[in-house]
């Protein structure tokens, strides 16, 4: 081993981790403990399973059924999601301006086109926030009419919900007295770029049309295919191909069980037969997302296997398949049995293991724990793991102990806050783009920092840094900002980034009157002991960034560049000339971040206009003044003062400037 390896591998104590000088394998334990029992399960289960695979392998009806569920759920989307799909497209090429919807000509010749492209749809139209409806209608299996029509009795009510709508959805089924039809509708609203309604894209599709899809399944497959809209109501079956009904004035409009003629389907929801077992107990409740049921007809069992299907309104549809029970009981009785013989040699092997097995789990549970608490990133409360005397065990806890060490380094060269928030986001480097993003940038720098550390040890200087930089952080991050580097004597900090957060102005304000109170308090401290104190002035300014990751390949830093963030430093130094001699911090802010961060509760004077190094035009400056107030007054004039002084924040409770 490596001195590297050694010294890493050693506690923050300097003692090294004692390992046990005896290990085995956990592959030699397996086999020695649980040798003679797998043998015998193995072998058990294997006898089983040959007597039973015979007879299985000609009996694959519940598989043949899933497959066929999962066609139908397949087929029922192809159906109806082009009808969505439609709907949003021409929602955005009326976004786009590609559709103009006050030329009532070319708009029914584009919703003509558009239901050419979808055979699914049975009618579209857009219906304007005015109430002019234009639709285009299917006349034929080849032809369609483009018609200008009355708007619908509900209109308003349905403006009043297109305008509060954020996206397309599905409502539940309607009638159509035109059509003499039940139609499942998409209702998409549609608003200009600037964000003005301009009315609503409405598509439409037949229930005939789902009907005759099933009456495919159900000669193909040799089953009964149907879909229920709730208990009782029908969406679609084959025995409603061909066949219409006068659905005016029912809620829903569409047919009941009692309507189709169909006995199978009408004994859905029969009570169980006494004394019988249902599918459900012989395969464990649920077979993938199936539920099921089972009715006599007749002198014939059924079982019906049922399958949730969401996303076209406000309830879930039922797609349900009927198939005689006998067709399923031989293979349920196979299962039956095969699975009571495993249960039992498993219990066995169970309850012999479990001696063996605690020992290997402890270990193994306590490596789980302790790799689940680095998910924190707080390496300091995780605790070095104990030497195994199997091998496996032993390596991996020197290895995770190496890892911590190295990790509890590493937290002390990043910044925590920001990786965790990235992790909570679920970013890994790879998926960080650069991004323009509205943030507010602080810059601080102490003033005259190099006089002061002429009569200073290098110790020393580096003691005061740490304890200055260790408050600054705790007060930016106690408001949720990043601090992003230490330059030198000087912190840049910023908020808005990664996280979005909208009153990132008030949060560096705030911030800032936390490190004025910090600040002064520990000028008057040392002052008062003779030590050297430290006087700091700090810049604050909002506008947009280019956020994300930025370096070379080898190392990145998440960090912000452009103009914002040389306004906040400019305004840092421009402190140098309006600073009171005798004042121990001087925060100044420009007026985008004053403004962004109205009713912030810190009270700030206008000192008026500047020009800034290296920018055109005046910026207006405003100067925090001491303490904090309530709610903010509205802007005066320079020099009038925002708010009025009130309670002074507490400083943060400070952690270990150094590492362990």
């Amino acid at each position: 081993m490596s001195e590297t390896t050694q010294a890493l591998e050693r506690p923050a104590g300097g003692c090294p981790i004692r390992r046990s000088a005896v290990r085995v394998s956990i592959a030699t334990a397996l086999l020695l403990g649980f040798g003679t029992l797998v043998l015998v399960a193995v072998a058990s289960v294997l006898i089983l399973g040959f007597s039973t695979s015979t007879r299985n392998t000609a009996a694959l009806l519940t598989d043949k059924v899933i497959l066929a569920m999962d066609g139908m759920t397949v087929r029922v989307r192809a159906q109806l999601d082009p009808a969505q799909y439609q709907a949003e497209f021409l929602v955005a090429s009326i976004q786009r301006g590609e559709i103009d919807t006050s030329d009532e000509t070319r708009l029914g010749q584009n919703l003509r086109s558009a239901l050419a492209a979808s055979p699914q749809i049975t009618a579209v139209s857009f219906l304007s926030a005015d109430s002019h409806w234009t639709v285009a209608r299917r006349t034929g299996p080849n032809d369609a009419e483009v018609i200008t029509m009355p708007p619908p009795p509900n209109s308003d009510l349905l403006m009043q919900e297109m305008k509060a709508a954020p996206v397309a959805r599905w409502v539940d089924p309607v009638w159509s007295e035109e059509e003499g039809t039940s139609f499942l509708t998409v209702r998409a609203p549609v608003r200009s770029k600037s964000g003005k309604f301009l009315g609503a894209v409405l598509v439409g599709v037949s229930f005939a049309d789902l009907s005759g899809f099933l009456g495919e399944l159900d000669s193909s497959q040799g089953v009964t295919a149907f879909i229920l809209f709730d208990a009782d109501h029908v969406l679609a079956h084959p025995a409603l191909i061909g066949r219409t009904f006068n659905l005016a004035g029912r809620n829903p409009p569409l047919p009941t069980l009692s309507d189709l003629g169909d006995p199978v389907a009408a004994g859905i929801w029969q009570r169980q037969p006494p004394g019988r077992v249902v599918a459900r107990d012989g395969m464990g409740g649920k077979l993938r997302d199936l539920d099921f049921r089972q009715a006599s007809v007749g002198d014939v069992d059924y079982v019906y296997l049922l399958r949730d299907l969401s996303g076209y309104g406000a309830q879930n549809w039922t797609l349900v398949m009927a198939l005689p029970q006998r067709e399923v009981d031989q293979e349920i009785r196979r299962v039956r049995w095969f699975g009571l013989g495993g249960v039992a040699i498993l219990l066995v092997s169970v309850a012999l293991s479990l001696i063996l097995g605690k020992t290997i789990s402890r270990q193994i549970r306590g490596l789980s724990h302790a790799a689940s608490s680095l998910r924190d990133l707080d390496f300091h409360a995780v605790p070095y793991l104990p030497d195994s005397r199997l091998r496996e065990l032993s390596d991996a806890a020197a290895a995770f102990n190496t890892m911590l060490t190295g990790l509890r380094w590493f937290e002390s060269y990043v910044p925590k806050a920001l990786v965790l928030r990235l992790i909570r986001r679920g970013d890994h480097a790879g998926s960080i783009l650069s991004e323009e993003r509205d943030v507010t940038v602080m810059f601080t720098d102490i003033k005259g920092f190099s006089t002061l550390a002429q009569n200073m040890t290098p110790a020393q200087t580096a003691s005061l840094l740490n304890e200055h930089f260790t408050l600054l952080s705790a007060c930016i991050e106690a408001e949720g900002g990043t601090v992003d580097k230490f330059i030198g004597d000087a912190v840049m900090a910023f908020w808005g980034a990664p996280d979005e957060q909208a009153d990132h102005a008030a949060r560096a304000l705030r911030a800032a009157a936390a490190i004025n109170r910090c600040i002064r308090q520990s000028y008057d401290e040392a002052v008062a002991q003779g030590r050297p104190a430290i006087r700091l002035r700090v810049g604050i300014h909002s506008g947009p960034v280019v956020v994300g990751n930025i370096g070379t390949s080898s190392r990145i830093n998440y960090t912000i560049v452009g103009d914002t963030v040389n306004a906040a430093a400019r305004l840092e130094a421009l402190g140098a000339d309006l600073a009171d001699p005798a004042a121990a911090c001087i925060v100044l802010a420009s007026a985008d971040t004053v403004d962004a961060a109205a009713d912030c509760g810190v009270p700030m004077t206008d000192v008026g206009e500047f020009s800034l190094r290296g920018r055109t035009g005046q910026v207006r400056v405003w100067q925090l003044a001491d303490g904090v107030h309530g709610p903010r007054d509205p802007v005066g004039p320079t020099g009038q003062t925002i708010g009025e002084p009130g309670l002074e924040p507490a400083c943060p409770q400070l952690p270990a400037t150094t590492p362990s």
